[in-house]
């Protein structure tokens, strides 16, 4: 496996991952920012629903969520290695959570909390909520409480922290193009 500590050119960063709960935009945002910065865009869970053939709640009911994170890593590993072109990574809300995957955002590697609070995420997912593995079945404003209380120490190490309860995706886009400017100049 790569060594998860490399640079860009000149000791610039090569990739940007963005973190942040479900809901919180990674997959609406990230787009946009790749573009911005003429970054390949990937969606780490469609990527993985991609080559599995299954959907992310196909894997996690099937095969539980430890493949699921296994699956993720190895991915992880594939699209932030330093031969690979320039990306911005849009993860699942608990990639974070894995300390093999929080290794790859040292050198090379450009980090964004997309911060929102649960109840603005519960509104932007709508109906999907109930699509995702860990907050189907219900509950799922505590539930994603409870997540962001697991998660948010994790979250906040990142490079940076954009709060996008009041932001459209173009703003929010704006400001990490602009945090980014300096990370991947030539």
């Amino acid at each position: 496996m790569a060594e998860p500590s490399r640079r860009g050119g000149e000791g610039k960063a090569a990739h940007l991952v963005l973190l942040g709960l479900p809901g919180a935009g990674k997959s609406t945002v990230g787009p946009i920012v790749a573009r911005a910065l003429g970054h390949l865009f990937v969606d780490l869970d469609a990527e993985i629903e991609r080559r599995e053939g299954r959907a992310v709640a196909a894997i996690f009911q099937e095969s539980g969520e430890a493949e699921f994170r296994r699956l993720e890593g190895r991915l992880t590993a594939e699209l932030l290695a330093p031969d690979q072109p320039p990306i911005v990574l849009a993860p699942g809300g608990g990639w974070v959570e894995d300390p093999a995957n929080r290794a790859w955002l040292r050198d090379g590697v450009m980090s964004v909390y997309i911060r929102v609070t649960p109840e603005v995420a519960l509104a932007r997912m709508g109906e999907a909520a109930a699509t995702r593995p860990l907050l189907a079945g219900g509950q799922a404003a505590e539930k994603l409480d409870r997540i962001l209380g697991r998660r948010e120490a994790l979250y906040l190490q990142s490079q940076h922290t954009v709060s996008a309860d009041s932001m459209t995706p173009d703003q929010v886009a704006s400001s990490i193009v602009a945090l980014a400017s300096s990370e991947f100049a030539d």
